[in-house]
């Protein structure tokens, strides 16, 4: 197991594919490749700040991406989320859907046969993130030249915001407050 009073000899690069290198020293995560993320990216204690909170729940990378899939895709099982484009690992999909199913986001259905139809759908909470996944995705269209405006749900954004988020909330009518 790493530990913090390691840190100095070692250099730590985290990127979204949560890949880990370390310089001066190698070590064997036989255990986890994410030990280290794990050990050094735990949740802080309470905090009064909106923001804090809100990034510690979903302020990864991978779980927004989730939250969009889950919001504007409609993804609802596990298999569905691993075809994303952006290819995340098992792994680090299993704990990102864990850790949004503890913070009351989604709610986990178990499969009545077999763990593939387990399916994960959002609550109320989630739900109300509507208009702050919409604000990321103004910010991202405005900001990033490789941004694909054919796409359909990009269109209907800049055209009819309003409409797109009601048309998407009728994919959730089964969710209660």
């Amino acid at each position: 197991m790493i530990h913090a009073s390691d840190l100095p000899s070692l250099i730590v690069d985290y990127t979204p594919s949560i890949k880990f290198v370390l310089v001066k020293r190698k070590y064997k995560l036989a255990k986890c490749k994410h030990e280290l993320y794990n050990h050094f990216m735990k949740k802080r204690s309470s905090t009064v700040c909106p923001i804090v909170y809100a990034l510690d729940i979903w302020g990864d990378p991978w779980s927004l991406v989730i939250l969009r899939d889950v919001l504007i895709h409609n993804k609802r099982y596990y298999r569905e989320f691993l075809a994303s484009r952006e290819h995340i690992s098992t792994n680090i999909l299993s704990a990102r859907l864990q850790s949004l199913v503890e913070a009351g986001l989604l709610v986990k259905i178990e499969g009545d046969t077999n763990r593939a139809q387990t399916m994960y759908r959002p609550t109320q909470k989630a739900l109300d993130l509507f208009p702050v996944v919409f604000a990321i995705m103004h910010w991202g269209l405005k900001y990033n030249p490789n941004t694909d405006m054919t796409i359909p749900i990009m269109q209907e954004l800049t055209t009819n915001e309003k409409g797109l988020e009601l048309r998407l909330l009728q994919n959730f009518d089964d969710v209660t407050s």
